[in-house]
């Protein structure tokens, strides 16, 4: 364990109890005012947000498949409108909060998938890497671009180890200049693409 920005702590199990200590969390997400929003994924299971300073302002989640409820929040982006963006890989859905943690939609289809990870681009739209199901006989991956209803406009990539092929496709990121930066746990590296 070490101290985090002014008291946070990154923390296993045994201080899960805090609200100030995460467990295994997957993702960061940073307002324009410094506010920042932590997906404590895999012990959590919760959305919390802070203050600039670290200081604790809420939470919202818990395990489950109910709207607001969450079953590994693996990643979280921010709209521009203060619109919250998770990742619920376990549940295979995108849900949509506001910026106080109140449910707004849920994004749930074969098109998008079981999303790991999201990101939002500066030409406004959301990019999610499709993870897969890894069913061994028909294993699927791929990244997507989404507006922010929800609509795929497009996707790239399919299952393997290859260029522009995914195994495991873990996170995404999108830079100032709209390259997507996709990173793989089987594949064990990092494939940068100019957005479709």
């Amino acid at each position: 364990m070490r101290p985090w920005l002014g008291g946070l702590l990154l923390a296993g199990a045994a201080c899960a109890s805090s609200p100030v200590a995460f467990d295994k969390p997957t993702d960061v997400a940073v307002a324009p005012s410094g506010d920042f929003y932590v997906s404590d994924g895999y012990g959590n299971t919760r959305v919390a947000r802070f203050k600039a300073d670290g200081t604790y302002v809420s939470e919202w989640g818990g395990s489950g498949t109910k709207p607001g409820e969450l079953d590994i929040p693996h990643g979280i982006a921010l709209g521009p409108d203060g619109r919250v963006y998770v990742a619920d890989r376990g549940n295979a859905r995108i849900q949509v909060f506001d910026a106080d943690g109140a449910f707004l939609a849920e994004w749930k289809s074969p098109h998008l998938g079981r999303p790991w990870g999201i990101a939002l681009g500066r030409d406004g739209f959301l990019y999610v890497i499709d993870g897969g199901d890894q069913n061994a006989e028909h294993p699927r991956a791929r990244a997507l671009k989404l507006d922010l209803e929800g609509n795929v406009v497009a996707r790239w990539g399919e299952h393997g180890q290859g260029p522009g092929q995914f195994d495991w496709g873990h996170d995404i990121a999108v830079d100032s200049q709209g390259n997507v930066y996709v990173v793989d746990v089987r594949g064990r590296r990092v494939q940068k693409f100019r957005a479709p």
